[in-house]
């Protein structure tokens, strides 16, 4: 469910309309791929996604065939997180990325310019908040 026009929407981007992904339906969770984030991030991001049905896969877990968000944690999008973020894309085509990073300023739009210079769907600050966080993969996950 995504917040009402009349809720504050900590993520502040424009509706997403997407589709399932492949092989997903409501009665099955959502798997998401955490990228290079500390284990304190990982964990916070485990239990909040698991309230959004959706489940983490190990980076190294071939069982995981399918990839429906990655939530990766670029420090220096200057040097060198475009690339990271280039090499992710093209591990998962056409599948969702939130890029989380500690130099993003705190008023940056999710889905705006920055966003798109990185060529992921949602940009956020670290730390980032829970309503933050749930509010973008609710935007690009039909949830």
């Amino acid at each position: 469910m995504n917040p009402s026009p009349d809720d504050p929407d900590p993520c502040g981007c424009p509706e997403v309309a997407r589709d399932a992904p492949t092989g997903a339906s409501r009665s099955a969770p959502y798997h998401v791929r955490v990228i290079d984030a500390d284990p304190a991030w990982r964990g916070l991001l485990e239990e909040w996604l698991a309230a959004l049905g959706c489940v983490i896969v190990a980076d190294d877990d071939a069982a995981a065939e399918r990839v429906d968000l990655v939530v990766v944690d670029v420090p220096f999008p200057r040097q060198g997180g475009v690339d990271l973020v280039q090499r992710v894309a093209s591990r998962h085509p056409a599948t969702p990325i939130l890029a989380l990073s500690s130099t993003f300023f705190s008023r940056i739009e999710c889905c705006g310019p920055v966003a798109r210079a990185l060529g992921v769907d949602c940009v956020l600050p670290k730390p980032a908040t829970r309503e933050a966080i749930t509010a973008a993969v609710r935007r690009v996950l039909p949830l």
